[in-house]
């Protein structure tokens, strides 16, 4: 037992180069939440600190991808 569903998470976001956006996960969880972490699928578009802060390097667009124990969430990004 842990995280059941991760909520609050846009499933689009569009940030301008250079710019940065804060995800902001609201866990649902049984006893305790697990970890949260969070994977770029491509770093030259776009990068994300541990803490969720997603950083526009580059035009294009990329996926970040946010895990809590078995459970997660996508979200698109594109850097304009």
């Amino acid at each position: 037992p842990g995280t059941t569903a991760i909520k609050n998470i846009k499933s689009f976001v569009s940030i301008k180069k250079g710019k940065s956006y804060t995800l902001k996960p609201k866990l649902s969880f049984v006893r305790k939440a697990d970890k949260v972490t969070y994977k770029s699928s491509n770093k030259q578009i776009a990068t994300v600190s541990r803490k969720g802060v997603v950083k526009g390097k580059k035009k294009g667009t990329g996926t970040i991808t946010i895990k809590s124990g078995k459970v997660t969430k996508k979200c698109k990004v594109k850097v304009k």
